[in-house]
Parts: C-alpha cells; sequence; structure tokens
C-alpha cells in the first residue's frame, strides 16, 4: 500500500513499526514524506489510498476521504502558536504581515476563524517561518510542529496560542491533522490498517528508545528532548483511538460556527 505522511515525531512514532516491519508483514506499505501543505495537496489530488493531512484540508475532501479513528493529533489546551521578536497586543495584528505554513493547514483555518484577518498573508514551509521574520519579510508567523518547543531559544516571543483561544471558545481538545483513507479502499483493508496502526503505537510507547532514532532521522528538530516533548504532546489516548470527546471536536472544527457546544453542558 502506498502511504504519505510527514516527517513530523508524531506521525514517525506512530508509523515505526509498520515501516520498520515490525508489524503489518501482511499488508507492505511504501512510503513518501512531504510537509503538510505538499500532504493537503496530494489529498486534494486523492494521490495516496492513505495520507495524513490537516483538519483545515479534510473539510474539502470528505467526498472522496473518510477519517480513520487511530493516527489523530489533538493539542489540549495547545496549539499553533503566532510568534514575533517583539510583543504586541492581538488587536494589531490586522496591521501586521504573518507568515503562515500553508493555506490548506488547520493553522491557516484558525487564524481565519479566531482572529481579525491580518494586512498581509506569506505562505512558506514550517521550518521557514523563523526565517521569514529575521529577513523582514514578516513581522509574524504561525508555528507548528516542533517550532512551538524551539521558539524561545531563538529569540522569538509569543503572542497567541491557537490552541488555547480555541479552548477558551469550545472546551474541546483542537484536531490539528488525522488519517484519511480514500472510501474506495475495502472495509477489511481499512480495518486492517486500523489494527497494524494501533499495534504499531502500542509498540513504540513499550520500546520508546527503539523508535527514536528512527524519529530523529525525519525530524527537523535533532535534539531528543524536544522531540520527546512533541511526542508527550500530541501523541496520545486520541491517537490511538478517537473518542466521542474527540470526535465532537473533530464536528466543531468542520463546522464554520466555531462557537461549539461543550458535550458536558
Amino acid at each position: 500500500m502506498k502511504i504519505a505522511i510527514s516527517p513530523c515525531p508524531n506521525d514517525t512514532f506512530l508509523f515505526h513499526g509498520w515501516l520498520s516491519g515490525l508489524v503489518g508483514l501482511d499488508l507492505p506499505v511504501q512510503v513518501t514524506f512531504g510537509d503538510i501543505q505538499q500532504l493537503n495537496e496530494w489529498a486534494l489530488e486523492k494521490r495516496f489510498p492513505l495520507i495524513k493531512l490537516s483538519m483545515g484540508c479534510f473539510a474539502h475532501v470528505q467526498k472522496d476521504y473518510e477519517l480513520l479513528p487511530v493516527g489523530a493529533a489533538l493539542g489540549f489546551q495547545c496549539g499553533p502558536k503566532i510568534i514575533a521578536l517583539s510583543p504586541f497586543p492581538l488587536s494589531q495584528l490586522k496591521t501586521k504581515t504573518i507568515a503562515i505554513p500553508g493555506k490548506d493547514t488547520t493553522a491557516h483555518l484558525l487564524l481565519n476563524r479566531l482572529l481579525p484577518s491580518p494586512q498581509r498573508k506569506i505562505f512558506c514551509l514550517y521550518h521557514e517561518i523563523g526565517t521569514q521574520i529575521r529577513m523582514g519579510e514578516a513581522d509574524c508567523g504561525l508555528i507548528i510542529h516542533e517550532s512551538r518547543f524551539t521558539f524561545e531559544q531563538s529569540g522569538f516571543q509569543e503572542i497567541a496560542d491557537l490552541g488555547e483561544l480555541w479552548h477558551s471558545k469550545t472546551k474541546l481538545p483542537l484536531p490539528l491533522g488525522g488519517l484519511a483513507i480514500l472510501r474506495s479502499c475495502s472495509v477489511s483493508t481499512k480495518n486492517r490498517i486500523i489494527a497494524i496502526l494501533q499495534e504499531s503505537l502500542n509498540l513504540g510507547h513499550q520500546n520508546p528508545e527503539q523508535t527514536l532514532p528512527f524519529v530523529l532521522k525525519h525530524s527537523q528538530e535533532k535534539d531528543p528532548s524536544i522531540v520527546k516533548k512533541h511526542i508527550a504532546t500530541y501523541v496520545n489516548s486520541e491517537t490511538l483511538s478517537l473518542s466521542n470527546h474527540g470526535k465532537k471536536a473533530i464536528e466543531c472544527i468542520l463546522n464554520e460556527n466555531i462557537d461549539c457546544v461543550c458535550p458536558s453542558q
């Protein structure tokens, strides 16, 4: 099976067992790695039967893909961050140029939903955000992935965490990305993939040090402590199997009305 995922720690941690032939030998896999915006574009083209994509993109491909209950990345009161070299109030965002890691990303969707429209947007790769700011091409940037753990040591300051803003409005976790499978795939294949990935993920939790070299090989950040923080933040119980709470969060982000109601209310 041909699949496409990102090189980020939460994906490589999940897939290590399968890609390394430790599980799922009955369903050989051929992987292609891509930046999250590239993955979103591939999903729009229906290029891969199994693909990681942004929740911001899934809304546009639901006719052809369905989300798997395994492999989702949900943040709990954390998510994409707006950073800058100098602090400013969010009310001034409408006067700023902001660098964004892809037009079809969840980060961009949240920016549009939660905050005033910035004066100008620049789209680039996620690891180029800091460079765009330092070069003066952008006043601020929207960071994702491992960058949330390293921006301060690089001299940047946090303006806002969109995951916190999302939670303040919805009281729900923030669905950032998920695994989607073509609806044309058979039910038996889908169920086998779910079982393989859950087995692969459990194997990673049981033997994290065995998985770490593979994760570090593909990650932008090479500091093991940063990678471990990333995994601890975004690989959680919702990654193994979406709960009703997680499903409600996904329904909410796919709904244009941001003022969703917490299930407990």
